[in-house]
Formats: structure tokens, sequence, C-alpha cells
């Protein structure tokens, strides 16, 4: 049977992805790799499709396997994940990548930009399963990522902190987040024992509507408390 050169091409990046090669072998290959993720014509999910997944698997692997790899494999997740939803539900059904993203993010690590990035998309596509996902690594991840925000906005991140707005912009069109960041009752997001009255997530949310320099971030802020509205129970004791 005749390999057609999408399957040639696919066969010789997944062979030179392996944790085992060199680094700068590596490196040379997620540069063509994250090329092949650019283009929003449908061709990058096509190849990160192709011969049952062997070119995301292999993106995913290598992210899992070697932090040094980070920056370029989370880049390329991101790329391949922005149009493609086959590429988002592979990343969360058959890897740590976004687990690996959030702690990125939590942590500030130096690739936590690029994490970031995979986040927004992900959770654009499927917010219920990011979700869990997070849920099940942080009972509180919500107020992890405010907090993460907060942060940026102080020391001046801005640019980081957007795309961690982007995320929790996706993540509140679930009505458990929406009553969790509204302060009503309690929710599966966070136990009571980790929100007091210091942490809690509306007053950082109304407050970087006027800390933030960026029109990014107070937009989120505003998209966050417009998702809000959506649920008519949160305005009693979220919102007045």
């Amino acid at each position: 049977m005749m390999t057609t050169d999408l399957e040639v091409n696919v066969d010789d990046l997944v062979k030179l992805l392996s944790p085992t090669m060199s680094l700068i072998v590596r490196r040379k290959t997620m540069e063509i790799v994250t090329q092949l993720g650019t283009p929003l014509d449908g061709s990058a999910g096509k190849y990160f499709q192709a011969q049952d997944f062997a070119l995301g698997r292999a993106i995913c692997q290598l992210c899992e396997a070697t932090a040094s790899d980070r920056t370029e494999t989370l880049a390329a997740l991101t790329n391949y994940t922005s149009g493609s939803i086959e590429a988002a539900d592979f990343v969360l059904e058959h890897s740590k990548c976004v687990e690996i993203a959030y702690t990125s993010v939590v942590t500030n690590a130096l690739y936590s930009s690029v994490a970031s990035r995979l986040l927004v998309n992900v959770s654009r596509h499927f917010p219920d399963r990011v979700d869990q996902k997070l849920k099940a690594r942080n009972a509180d991840y919500i107020g992890a990522l405010l907090a993460e925000i907060k942060k940026s906005v102080e020391v001046g991140d801005e640019d980081r902190a957007k795309f961690v707005g982007f995320t929790l912009v996706n993540l509140s069109t679930l009505s458990p987040i929406r009553r969790y960041i509204g302060g009503v009752g309690e929710n599966e997001s966070s136990p009571p024992s980790t929100t007091t009255t210091t942490n809690r997530p509306l007053p950082i949310v109304c407050e970087l509507l006027t800390t933030a320099k960026t029109t990014e971030i107070r937009e989120c802020a505003a998209d966050i408390l417009r998702n809000l509205a959506f649920d008519d129970g949160n305005a009693p004791l979220g919102l007045l």
C-alpha cells in the first residue's frame, strides 16, 4: 500500500520528537511542527490527526516527558487547538498537558505565558471538561487563577494576565463557576474552607475593572460580570 506524503512527513516528525533524540534535533523538529499548526485552513488539524493522532500524541508525550521542551510543545499545542476541536479533544482526553499548563500558570514558570494560551483554547472548546480536569488538580483552581491575574496586574505583567482572564471568561459560561464567583451558595468548584473574606472571587473581578491598565483585562472582568447575569440567583448575594 502506498503511503501519502502527509503520512511520510508525519512519520518522520514523530520519530524526531522522541525524548531520546538530542535537544537540538527536537528543537529543530518543533520549529517545523509549530509552523504546521499555524494555518487556519484546516490543514493543521489534518496533520495533528494523521495516522491516528501520531503527531498529536508525540507532541503531548514530549511535553509530559521533558520540561526543557515545554515552551515549544505548549506553543505547538496552542496552535493546533486554536482551529481544531479534534486537537483540543485529544489533548484533554489523552494527555496531562492541560494540567501541566495550569501548574505552569499558577507557579509562574518560564513558559507560563504560552501555557496560559493553551488553557484559553481548550476552555473555549470544552469549558466543562477543563473545569473537571482542573478541579481534580485543585478544588479552588478558580481562586488560584484569579490570584494570578491580580498578582500579574500588580507587578505590571498584564500580557500574561490577559490570557488567564480569557480562560476565566470561557469557564464562567458554566453555571457552577458563575455561582461560585458570584458567592451564591457552595458548589463543587471550591470547598467552603478554601474561600475566605480576603480571597473571594467577585471582589477581585470588580477590582480588576479599576486597577488593570490594559483594555483586555478590564474587558475580561466585564465579560465575567456579564456572564454572572445569566444566573438570576447571583444578583442578590453576589452583585448587590
